[in-house]
C-alpha cells in the first residue's frame, strides 16, 4: 500500500494508488443518453482525460443535466481542480438537491481542502439520502479520520463493512484508524482482511512511523520483509526511515 493512507470510493470503484492506462478516445456520439453512459464508464475506469470532452459536449446540449455536472465535478476533483469541481457539483445540486452522490462528491472536495465542518454537513446529507450505500459511509469515515474524529471514523468504516464485507479499501482505512487509536491487534486484523500478511505488517509499521514511534516501525517493517523479502513498499519505507535523522539520545540531550 506504500504511503497511501486513506482511500475514497469514487463512483462505484475504489480509488487506488495507481490509475488504469487510459483507453483510446471513443468516437463522438449525438445520442445524449449514450453520452452519459459512456462518460460514466470512462470516469469509473479512471480515463478522465477522455471523459472531459464528452462531458463538455453533452453539457453544451443539456446544461441542466445534474448527472453530467456530477460526473464533470468528479473528474475535476480527481485532477485537483477543487474550485471548478465545487462549481460543477453545486450546479448538480441546484438542479437535483436530493442527489446523494453529488453531496458525497462535494463533501470530498471540502475534505480535501481541509474544510471538515462543511464536508461533514454534505456527508451527513449523502448518508441520510443513501443510508445503504457503503461508499458514502467510507467517505464520511475518511473525513472524520482527517479531522481526528477517530471513534466516528471507526463507526463509519464498520457500518460500511457491514453493508459491503468485501470492501478492501474500507478495511484498510479501518486499520489505520484503529492503529491511530492504539488498537494494534484490531488494526492488524482489519488490514489482513484486505491485504497479504506482509502488506498488513507494512501498513501497521507505517502507522507507527507516522505516530512518532520509529523503533516499533523498524521492527514491523523488518517483520514485513521476513514475510515477503521482495516487498518494495516495506523496503522503501524502511530505507526512508533509516535515512531520517534520529533524535538525540537522553544521554546526549542538553
Amino acid at each position: 500500500m506504500g504511503r497511501l493512507l486513506l482511500l475514497l470510493s469514487i463512483g462505484g470503484l475504489a480509488a487506488c494508488a495507481s490509475r488504469p492506462v487510459q483507453a483510446p478516445s471513443p468516437p463522438p456520439t449525438d445520442d445524449p443518453e449514450l453520452s452519459v453512459a459512456l462518460a460514466e464508464t470512462l470516469v469509473e475506469a479512471g480515463a478522465h482525460k477522455n471523459a472531459v470532452p464528452i462531458l463538455r459536449s453533452a453539457l453544451a446540449k443539456r446544461p441542466q443535466d445534474a448527472r453530467l455536472h456530477y460526473l464533470l465535478g468528479t473528474v475535476l476533483r480527481e485532477r485537483g481542480q477543487y474550485g471548478q469541481a465545487e462549481a460543477e457539483l453545486r450546479l448538480a445540486l441546484k438542479t437535483t438537491p436530493t442527489m446523494a452522490p453529488a453531496h458525497d462528491g462535494l463533501a470530498l472536495v471540502y475534505a480535501l481542502r481541509g474544510q471538515h465542518a462543511q464536508a461533514l454537513e454534505h456527508h451527513d446529507l449523502a448518508v441520510s439520502l443513501g443510508p445503504k450505500v457503503p461508499r458514502f459511509l467510507n467517505n464520511r469515515g475518511f473525513t472524520n479520520a482527517l479531522s481526528d474524529r477517530l471513534p466516528e471514523a471507526i463507526s463509519d468504516y464498520e457500518a460500511a463493512i457491514r453493508l459491503d464485507p468485501a470492501a478492501a479499501q474500507t478495511y484498510v482505512n479501518l486499520g489505520f484508524a484503529l492503529a491511530r487509536q492504539g488498537q494494534d491487534a484490531d488494526a492488524l486484523r482489519a488490514f489482513r482482511q484486505a491485504l497479504t500478511e506482509a502488506d498488513a505488517l507494512n501498513n501497521l509499521a507505517l502507522a507507527k512511523e507516522l505516530a512518532g514511534r520509529p523503533e516499533e516501525a523498524r521492527r514491523l517493517y523488518s517483520d514485513a520483509l521476513k514475510a515477503d523479502p521482495g516487498l518494495r513498499e516495506a523496503l522503501n519505507n524502511l530505507s526512508a526511515l533509516e535515512a531520517a535523522p534520529r533524535p538525540p539520545s537522553k544521554e546526549n540531550a542538553p
